[in-house]
């Protein structure tokens, strides 16, 4: 089952509320993008919604200074948001980050303040002390929301400590994040995967970035996707101050591999944009934006609606699918 619910749509999507959801329903939110500086009522929405689990993806503040007193005066102001601080209080808070957030724009392996940029980013998180984040390189790790047969296992994905600068050849998660990637994911016994990359994966036609300016990284990803003892992901990035649902057909994986791209909270580009992407599902959305998952559980398989939502909360681009299986 397979349904994309665009604009036309939206008054059928007012039943994806919190309110209406089913009872056996998980419902992750996520988001990036989001200037500490700037006014941010969406969080108000998200609190709205209800959800179990929300996703930092990236960008979390506008850092952009190689003094990590700078970042954590910054990562204060963020938390001290009054919509934010309910949310923690109510909510599982999990996340990654970008550039902007890692300390300087399009930064990589070469940046020198990075272990001290991933400390404050792991105070932010509030991570615990004895955490493996907190002692290894990279903020990479997987978390899992939910229970037995109704769990879903989230990969959070550093692109930022040891990627390359773009090319060809060129790495993006660096070898020790590659064999924890692996090893975990073919391991996952989860009823859902889902990875979260700060910047696209399936994008291949803008200028910005994403995995396609790292061709070899790229389809290393996809091979591994695609080999037939990985269990079916789901993909989520932010980074592109714009919404849009991405889609790769099942010959490339074994099954229609889905990546939903929400970005920003409060710093989109407004307006309209007709940057290309082949693989888009509908039409992208450039206003303030969190993205959502909705897992109905009382279905087998279950069913996901990967939809965008609008500053008031409401659904704007949705896509209805079943969870994605192997034949």
């Amino acid at each position: 089952m397979k349904l994309f619910l665009p604009l036309l749509a939206i008054a059928k999507l007012t039943m994806l509320s919190s309110c209406a959801a089913p009872a056996s329903s998980t419902r992750i939110v996520f988001g990036s993008c989001c200037h500490q500086a700037k006014p941010a009522p969406i969080f108000s929405s998200i609190l709205a919604y209800k959800p179990h689990a929300f996703i930092w993806m990236g960008d979390n503040i506008y850092g952009d200074s190689p003094d990590v007193n700078v970042l954590r005066e910054k990562y204060q102001t963020q938390l001290q948001r009054p919509d934010y601080v309910s949310l923690l209080k109510d909510t599982t808070v999990i996340g990654t980050w970008d550039d902007h957030d890692y300390g300087a724009n399009d930064a990589g392996k070469d940046y020198p303040s990075k272990q001290q940029s991933q400390a404050a980013l792991l105070d932010f998180l509030n991570e615990p002390a004895n955490s493996p984040r907190r002692q290894q390189a990279g903020v990479y790790s997987y978390h899992d929301v939910g229970s037995e047969g109704q769990n879903v296992r989230i990969f959070l994905l550093d692109t930022r400590y040891f990627r390359d600068e773009p090319g060809e050849k060129a790495d993006i998660l660096g070898e020790a994040q590659w064999t924890w990637l692996e090893k975990n994911l073919l391991e996952s016994k989860a009823s859902l995967n889902l990875i979260v990359s700060s910047i696209q994966v399936i994008p291949e036609d803008h200028r910005f970035e994403k995995w396609a300016n790292f061709p070899t990284a790229r389809q290393r990803l996809l091979t591994l996707l695609a080999r037939p003892t990985c269990p079916p992901v789901m993909l989520c990035s932010g980074d592109r101050h714009l919404a849009e649902i991405s889609e790769l057909p099942e010959t490339v994986t074994g099954y229609p591999l889905i990546e939903i791209t929400s970005s920003g909270l409060n710093q989109s580009g407004g307006g309209k944009s007709k940057e290309q992407n082949r693989h888009r599902q509908g039409e992208n959305y450039t206003h303030n934006n969190f993205g959502a998952l909705t897992i109905d559980w009382t279905k087998t398989p279950a069913v996901v609606t990967a939809a965008i939502h609008n500053l008031e909360g409401a659904p704007v681009r949705a896509y209805t699918f079943s969870a994605p299986t192997r034949k």
